[in-house]
C-alpha cells in the first residue's frame, strides 16, 4: 500500500460508524484534502473493482488511471474543498459485464474539531433501476401522447376528491371552454353534453363509478356547445379507486376524448344507405341472391324465398343449389358462377329451371363479390322469370311468318296481271299512269313483305346463309341496280369509289347485296330531293370497310343506340312521311353480324347520316 510523504490530518472514526458502513449497499468513502482515499466501504470497493489495498492512499487517477470520469471526480473533490460547499451529481460506472450503473452522490466537507477542511466524505447510491423505472415512464408518457395525438384525443385529468377536471388547452378548446389548459368543476364538462344525450351519459358514467367494475368508459355522445355547433365526441375515461373514509371510492380519472362528428355522420349516412339497399333487395319482385363457391345461397330476398318455399332462418341455417333445383339443374347453374367466378366479369344468362311444377326461363344477371383480397368469394345473381315474354315472342313470330306468307300469296296474281297489263297496246296516258303507280307501290308491298320474312326466319334461326367466293364489285353492282330506280327517281346526285382491283369476300352474296340496298334505299328515302348519296369502300387491314354517306335528315343523337332496333323508326317530318315498319336496319345489322362484320351509324342530329360496315376479307387460298 502506498503511503503518502507527510502523515494525513487524523479523520474522525469509531467503531459503530464503521459497523454502518460496512454493512449498508450505500457507498460510503472519505477522502483527504489531496482527494486521496483514507476510506471506503465494501460497496465503494466493489464499484471501484479493487481491493482496499490498491485504493487507500491513492487518487481515482491513480486507481482508474487518467480517464476523463477520474480527472472529474478530483476536480469536485478540490472544488468542494476550496468552496466548503457540498456537491450531488450521477456519476455513471461501467460493469464487467458491459452494463453501466447510475450512482448518485452526494460529497460533503470532512471538517475537525477547529472546523477546518481536512477532507471530504461522501456517499453513493445506486439509482439505476429508478432511472430506468423513470426514462420507460417517460417513453411511455411520449408514447401515449403521440398516441393520443394520431388519434386526435384530447385529454383531462380528473380529481373525484375534490370533484376537479384538469383539461388540457386542446380539450378546453374543443369544448369552447377557452384557449388553455385550465381547472374546472366536473359539471363543466357535463353542461356541454346535448339534452338528449345526458341520460344516457349519466347512466354510463354511473356504471363506470362503480368500484364493482371496471372503471372503463367508451362512449359516443353528442356535445352541444354555446356557438350553437352540435358535434359527436368519442369518450375514453378509465378511473382508478382508493380507500377513502374507510370506503373504497373514485379517486383519480385519465379522460380522452375526439371530435368524431365527420366519422359519426358519415357512418350514420351509410347505415342509412345499407338500409335502404336491405328494403329495395329484400322486396324487388326480381329474385336477389347470393351463392359462395361451394353453391350455398348466402343471401336471399323475399321474393326467392317465396318462390322456392323457404323461410329467411332456413336460408340462413344453409340451402344449397343442389337442395333447391336438383343436382342436373344445379350442375348447369353453378357452370355460370364458375364462369364469372374464372373471368370476374358479369354475365347475363338465360337459365332455365323449375318453379310452382312447371318450367320456367329466368334471365340472370350475375356478378361476382369481391374480399378484402380481391378474390371471389361469392357470385351474386338477378333473376326475373322471362317464360311468358319468351312465350310472347314465339308467338309473334309465329304470327309474323304467317302474316308474311298469307301477304305474299295475293300478290303473286297482282304482279302477273300488272305484267299482263304492260303488253297490253293502246292504253290511255291515265291508265298508264295508273299502272305505274300500282306497279312501284307493289314492288314497295313485296319489298316489305320480304323484310318481315326475313326477320321471321332470323328470329327463329331459320335464315341460311349461302357463301361462296365473291367480290366487293359483285355485291355493289347487285345493290346499286336493285336502288337506282329509287334513287334516280328522287333526283339524288350519285357517287360510288370502290378500290378498281378486285376486293375478295366470302359471303352470301343476294344477302349482303340486301345490306348495301337497303342502306341506300334508306339513304334515298331520308334524303330531300336534290340531295347527295356517297358509296364508298377501302381496305383497312384484313378488313374491308364500306360507307353510305347522304346529306340529308340527320338522326338524332339521343336515337343512335337504338337506330339497329327492330320496329325503331327515326323522328323527323319526312321520315314520319315515308312511313316504313322499322325493320330495315335491324335486319342489315343481323345480316351484317352473321357475316363476321360489325355496322355502325353516325349524325351530328342535324344534317346527314353515315353507315360504315365493317367485313373480314376472305383469307388468300
Amino acid at each position: 500500500m502506498a503511503v503518502p510523504d507527510s502523515d494525513p490530518a487524523p479523520l474522525p472514526d469509531s467503531s459503530v460508524l464503521a459497523a454502518i458502513a460496512h454493512a449498508t449497499d450505500d457507498i460510503i468513502f472519505a477522502k483527504d484534502t489531496d482527494s486521496r482515499y483514507r476510506f471506503a466501504n465494501p460497496a465503494a470497493l466493489a464499484r471501484l473493482g479493487r481491493p482496499l489495498a490498491d485504493v487507500i492512499g491513492r487518487t481515482d487517477e491513480e486507481i482508474l488511471g487518467d480517464s476523463p470520469s477520474a480527472r472529474r471526480r478530483r476536480a469536485a473533490d478540490l472544488q468542494l474543498i476550496a468552496t466548503g460547499e457540498p456537491s450531488e451529481s450521477e456519476e455513471v460506472f461501467a460493469n464487467p459485464d458491459g452494463t453501466t450503473t447510475i450512482v448518485l452522490v452526494r460529497k460533503m466537507p470532512l471538517r475537525d474539531a477547529a472546523g477546518r477542511i481536512v477532507g471530504v466524505l461522501g456517499t453513493g447510491r445506486d439509482i439505476t433501476q429508478r432511472k430506468q423505472a423513470a426514462q420507460r415512464e417517460q417513453a411511455d408518457r411520449v408514447k401515449l401522447q403521440m398516441a393520443m395525438q394520431a388519434a386526435g384525443l384530447v385529454t383531462a385529468e380528473i380529481d373525484y376528491r375534490n370533484n376537479r377536471n384538469h383539461i388540457s388547452a386542446e380539450l378546453a378548446r374543443l369544448m369552447e371552454l377557452g384557449n388553455d389548459a385550465m381547472v374546472v368543476p366536473r359539471q363543466a364538462i357535463f353542461e356541454r353534453i346535448h339534452p338528449e344525450d345526458r341520460q344516457r351519459y349519466l347512466d354510463a358514467i354511473a356504471l363506470t363509478l362503480d368500484p364493482e367494475g371496471s372503471g372503463h368508459l367508451a362512449i359516443d355522445v353528442r356535445a352541444l356547445m354555446p356557438s350553437g355547433a352540435e358535434k359527436w365526441l368519442h369518450i375514453v375515461l378509465q378511473v382508478t379507486f382508493a380507500m377513502i373514509d374507510g370506503q373504497m371510492r373514485p379517486d383519480q380519472g385519465i379522460c380522452a376524448a375526439a371530435d368524431v362528428t365527420d366519422r359519426m355522420v358519415a357512418e350514420r349516412g351509410m347505415r342509412a344507405a345499407h338500409r335502404m339497399v336491405e328494403a329495395v333487395i329484400e322486396h324487388a319482385g326480381a329474385l336477389v341472391y347470393a351463392k359462395d363457391l361451394q353453391g350455398r345461397f348466402i343471401l336471399s330476398n323475399e321474393a326467392w324465398r317465396r318462390l322456392h318455399g323457404f323461410t329467411a332462418d332456413e336460408v340462413a341455417r344453409g340451402v344449397t343449389d343442389v337442395q333447391v333445383f336438383g343436382a342436373e339443374v344445379a350442375a348447369k347453374l353453378r357452370d355460370n358462377d364458375l364462369q364469372v367466378a374464372r373471368t370476374r366479369e358479369p354475365l347475363v344468362a338465360h337459365e332455365q329451371g323449375m318453379a310452382g311444377g312447371r318450367g320456367v326461363t329466368y334471365r340472370s344477371h350475375k356478378f361476382p363479390l369481391l374480399d378484402d383480397a380481391g378474390e371471389v368469394y361469392a357470385i351474386c345473381g338477378v333473376s326475373t322469370d322471362i317464360t311468358d315474354v319468351l312465350e310472347a315472342d314465339r308467338r309473334k313470330d309465329e304470327f309474323i311468318a304467317t302474316l308474311a306468307h298469307e301477304l305474299r300469296n295475293p300478290l303473286a296474281p297482282v304482279r302477273n296481271g300488272l305484267e299482263i297489263l304492260k303488253l297490253t297496246p293502246g292504253m290511255p296516258a291515265s291508265t298508264l299512269k295508273v299502272r305505274d303507280m300500282m306497279d312501284r307501290q307493289l314492288t314497295h308491298l313485296v319489298r316489305l313483305v320480304d323484310d318481315l320474312l326475313d326477320v321471321s326466319r332470323i328470329t327463329r334461326d331459320k335464315l341460311e346463309l349461302r357463301p361462296k367466293p365473291v367480290t366487293l364489285q359483285e355485291i355493289v353492282d347487285h345493290a346499286v341496280e336493285a336502288s337506282r330506280p329509287a334513287i334516280e327517281a328522287a333526283g339524288h346526285e350519285f357517287a360510288i369509289d370502290i378500290p378498281a382491283q378486285p376486293v375478295a369476300l366470302r359471303a352470301d352474296l343476294v344477302r349482303l347485296a340486301q345490306v348495301v340496298s337497303n342502306l341506300l334505299n334508306n339513304a334515298a328515302k331520308y334524303t330531300p330531293r336534290g340531295g347527295r348519296i356517297d358509296l364508298a369502300a377501302r381496305i383497312d387491314g384484313a378488313d374491308v370497310v364500306l360507307q353510305v354517306r347522304d346529306n340529308g335528315e340527320g338522326i338524332p343523337r339521343e336515337k343512335l343506340p337504338r337506330v339497329f332496333d327492330l320496329f325503331e323508326q327515326g323522328d323527323g317530318v319526312n321520315r314520319h312521311l315515308q312511313g316504313g315498319l322499322g325493320i330495315g336496319l335491324w335486319l342489315v345489322k343481323k345480316l351484317v353480324g352473321m357475316h363476321g362484320g360489325r355496322i355502325e351509324a353516325d349524325s351530328d342530329g342535324v344534317r346527314g347520316s353515315v353507315f360504315t360496315v365493317r367485313l373480314p376479307l376472305r383469307a388468300k387460298d
